[in-house]
């Protein structure tokens, strides 16, 4: 059984493991009505949506090479908590609003 960790020191969830059966995949992340879990090696860690205070799309620039550099837009999700704030990295932009839209529901 996977192990779930909450990333936000204080706010766990109950049945952190029922949730994250019944959560939406999303790329690499998990959705659930109480939480986003993160993958982490065999193990799982999570953001309670209880602690999340926004969640906004976002972007991070890659860059690459040294003669010749190049720039590459990926997409990004943006939670903010009361501890820090969290990015999820994507490869795809429609991940980003499929994200967003599980966790207003």
């Amino acid at each position: 059984m996977a192990k779930f960790n909450s990333l936000v020191p204080g706010t766990e969830i109950e049945n952190a493991a029922e949730d994250f059966r019944a959560a939406l995949k999303v790329e690499q992340y998990r959705v659930g009505k109480a939480a986003v879990y993160l993958p982490a090696g065999f193990k799982w860690n999570y953001i309670p949506l209880s602690g999340v205070r926004s969640a906004d799309g976002s972007h991070r620039n890659i860059t690459a090479g040294h003669c010749v550099t190049v720039t590459e837009r990926k997409p990004a999700v943006e939670l903010v908590t009361d501890a820090e704030r969290f990015t999820l990295s994507l490869d795809k932009a429609e991940s980003v609003q499929a994200i967003l839209d599980a966790i207003e529901r």
